[in-house]
């Protein structure tokens, strides 16, 4: 079976009340790898020991950029080498004006070095915004292709509701794909996985060929997250045949 991860983001109500719990649970339905967006007070060596219990790995994080400046870096980077954490990825940042937008380019290449001299490598989430001209009519995700060398986890989901194919932007950035958010939608709500309008097969099918790791989200209603989560991967199970 193919390898995939979750945001924990999908199960965030679910963290929120038990982290042990959330985890076992989301290990039984078959991920392997999970990618935290906050760990909800739990140290670096508790998560990873709740990690372990259950053979899952982090395989990146969601952590916002203003984690690493002022001084704040000095506690995030050991939190992240300590989980193995090998992939800081920021899930957003401002890219409204050009002003901004350039303030966000030099932050990522600031910090890419940095990180790296750390193990990890710093890579950008997109949502659907970045690929949209901005007040200033440029377009953010083209304009940190050209102006960094980081790599980007690209949403295919909100590649989608961006106005650009997802298998557009896979192929066209080719090796500066670092991983990929599996996330289905109609034009009007998200959905489960193989229940929407995003190429879902032919994505995973074009990351197996490339090597690019996999992380499901699935953004419902609270009641639903697990289900939808068990849901998503159970799609993922019936590609293989």
């Amino acid at each position: 079976m193919r390898q995939y991860g979750l945001q924990l983001y999908s199960v965030r109500r679910f963290m929120e009340k038990d982290v042990a719990a959330t985890l076992r649970e989301v290990a039984a339905m078959g991920y392997t790898m999970v990618e935290p967006a906050g760990f909800f007070g739990k140290t670096a060596e508790e998560f990873l020991a709740l990690c372990e219990e259950n053979r899952l790995t982090v395989c990146s994080t969601h952590t916002m950029l203003n984690a690493l400046v002022d001084g704040k870096h000095e506690e995030t980077i050991p939190y992240l080498q300590t989980i193995g954490c090998k992939r800081f990825i920021v899930p957003g940042a401002p890219w409204d004006t050009k002003e901004n937008l350039g303030e966000t380019i030099a932050l990522l290449n600031e910090w890419q070095p940095i990180l790296a001299e750390a193990g990890i490598e710093l890579m950008y989430h997109n949502h659907d915004g970045e690929f949209k001209p901005n007040a200033d009519r440029l377009i953010p995700h083209v304009e940190m292709q050209k102006q960094t060398n980081i790599r980007f986890e690209i949403d295919v989901c909100w590649a989608y509701f961006g106005g650009v194919s997802p298998l557009y932007v896979l192929e066209q950035l080719g090796e500066r794909v670092g991983m990929i958010h599996l996330k289905d939608t109609t034009r009007t709500e998200c959905k489960p996985l193989g229940q929407g309008e995003v190429p879902i097969r032919e994505v995973v099918e074009w990351a197996e060929a490339h090597g690019v790791a996999m992380v499901v989200e699935n953004e419902t209603v609270p009641e639903r997250e697990m289900i939808e989560a068990k849901m998503c991967i159970d799609y993922l199970k019936s590609l293989e045949g």
